[in-house]
């Protein structure tokens, strides 16, 4: 029997998620799989990057702007690391204080973004990268990230950040920072125990994703603490 037999009245189509597409997505919602100058500023990220300049608005005055990672997982919200950043955080999200905005080779990307195409259809691979990637990658984030405040800061009644102290991301957000003359402090630990790595790393090797210094306890730790004695 062929398919159009088996159909049946079965519908072809009862949704399609095109009201998830930041950009349209042209001949197909594509996964970007690669590391370099296309995947970083060239068609989708640099179109969905101006479209957040030129459209998007939060929908509210936060009393904290908080930037984290990206993850591998995909869309974050779902992904290890952010499950367990978010248990930490719920409480502020919740209640509508604290406004997460998520640093990643594709741009800034507030989370109500983070079902929407091309932020759920890309794998940007740091064991690839190489010198000149990395300083490109900390160039065109800091642009962005000095767009996004640009338009967007008056939002917020400050800012902080919760990023590892080695990576490309916060050395973009401190430079930006340094430049619109604004203090965004760093809320994630500079050291944890190994025992707490290994942990976080389920056994397997924390090499492949540093950002697991995130969700050990001493990070966590410190972040809900900071966070209790600024937001109450």
């Amino acid at each position: 029997m062929g398919n159009r037999e088996q159909q049946g009245s079965c519908p072809r189509v009862i949704w399609d998620g095109s009201e998830l597409d930041w950009v349209p997505p042209r001949n197909g919602r594509l996964y970007l799989r690669g590391v370099g100058w296309k995947y970083l500023a060239e068609w989708p990220f640099d179109e969905a990057h101006r479209r957040l300049i030129e459209s998007y608005r939060p929908s509210k005055r936060y009393r904290l702007g908080l930037f984290i990672p990206c993850a591998y997982g995909k869309p974050y919200s779902q992904s290890y690391i952010h499950y367990l950043m978010r248990k930490a955080i719920r409480d502020y999200v919740k209640s509508g204080v604290l406004h997460e905005i998520i640093l990643t080779n594709a741009g800034v990307v507030p989370r109500e973004l983070d079902e929407h195409w091309p932020y759920t259809a890309y794998d940007w691979n740091p064991l690839k990268e190489t010198p000149e990637i990395k300083e490109c990658y900390k160039n065109v984030l800091k642009q962005r990230i000095i767009d996004y405040l640009a338009k967007n800061k008056d939002y917020y009644d400050t800012f902080a950040a919760y990023l590892r102290w080695d990576s490309d991301s916060w050395a973009a957000l401190s430079e930006a920072s340094e430049e619109l003359g604004l203090e965004i402090p760093n809320l994630a630990a500079r050291n944890v125990p190994r025992v707490e790595l290994e942990e976080a790393s389920l056994g397997l090797s924390y090499i492949e994703d540093p950002d697991l210094l995130l969700v050990t306890p001493t990070s966590l730790t410190r972040l809900a603490d900071w966070l209790r004695t600024r937001l109450g």
